[in-house]
């Protein structure tokens, strides 16, 4: 099995660390190879994954890599180098990422580009003999799956612990100049979204409602929502039922969400949608059914219609200012 790093030379000296000691912690015998990605030659980045203990080096050059942001036009590039030095290779070849978001973006278009699997952000990688076994997290953290690769290209991400640097060291050194122009970013139409409430992303209190509440208990979560200051979503069913967009769905087919406080108002508690919601935010749940599943994960369940219980909390709050 060979193993080669991808680097974007735009994402900095972490992205650099923190992909180098990914290799170092995988490295078998015959190493690990590196691919630095960039607009002009570079010195440093080559020694310091030198002494880091890199075989090889290759720089792919091009020089519209300066200031490219569409993740699809850095792809395009990186899968034109990478085509090139391996084809004809029959051997599984794994090609990890710098850890992040980034880094897992850029893994997955790659595999979709050139034909290879996506292993996405792993907890921990294994190589025995040609295959290489993934382990990655599931449901939400609940549960944790091995994934197999025996042949082709495999794309991952791993966070390893700090790499080491070694002695200043000479390694052989090519050069990739990509003459051919990279695809145009693609234009965005932007215009003013009509959305009154935040988007669940990065919200530290999401109100959220499930099969129980109909469309007018979702009138009612929206304006709690906006008097709060919180995040409205959903479940599948609500989402289903029209009652919510889907851009506002929580669970394992929706959004993954970690608010300080969730607030699931008639979600009945299916791991399906506890799978959206992170193991460190404190769900308060109110449902009238008090042997629902919901409870058994609150910090604080309220066995109550939210018929009663909703105006009740809006009229607590006052107007909203």
């Amino acid at each position: 099995m060979k193993l080669l790093l991808v680097i974007p030379q735009a994402w900095g000296e972490q992205a650099l660390d923190t992909a180098l000691a990914a290799g170092q912690q995988l490295a078998g015998a015959d190493g690990f190879a590196v691919m630095l990605i960039g607009p002009q030659a570079c010195s440093r980045p080559i020694e310091v994954a030198a002494s880091a203990g890199a075989k090889t080096v290759c720089q792919v050059l091009h020089p519209d890599l300066l200031a490219v942001e569409d993740p699809y036009v850095l792809a395009c590039a990186v899968a034109q180098a990478l085509a090139g030095i391996l084809s004809g290779v029959s051997e599984t070849q794994l090609v990890l990422l710098p850890p992040g978001p980034a880094g897992e973006e850029l893994a997955a278009l790659l595999a979709d580009l050139l034909d290879g699997q996506h292993l996405g952000r792993c907890l921990s990688l294994r190589v025995e003999g040609e295959a290489i076994f993934a382990e990655r997290a599931a449901w939400g953290g609940r549960l944790r799956i091995t994934l197999q690769v025996e042949s082709g290209l495999a794309f991952a991400c791993l966070r390893a612990a700090r790499g080491e640097s070694g002695a200043p060291a000479t390694v052989p050194v090519c050069t990739i100049d990509l003459d051919d122009p990279l695809p145009c970013e693609l234009a965005l139409d932007k215009r003013e979204s009509v959305e009154r409430l935040p988007p669940l992303e990065g919200a530290n209190l999401v109100v959220s409602g499930g099969r129980g509440v109909n469309e007018q208990g979702f009138g009612l979560l929206e304006a709690l929502a906006l008097r709060l200051g919180a995040s409205l979503g959903g479940s599948l069913p609500a989402v289903d039922a029209g009652l919510v967009p889907v851009l506002r769905q929580v669970g394992v087919s929706g959004k993954f969400v970690s608010p300080q406080v969730y607030l699931a108002v008639g979600i009945s508690g299916t791991l399906q949608h506890l799978a959206g919601v992170s193991l460190d935010s404190r769900i308060v749940a109110i449902n009238p059914d008090p042997e629902a599943d919901i409870f058994k994960v609150a910090t604080l369940g309220i066995a109550a219609p939210w018929e009663s219980l909703l105006p009740a909390l809006l009229d607590a709050l006052g107007p909203q200012p």
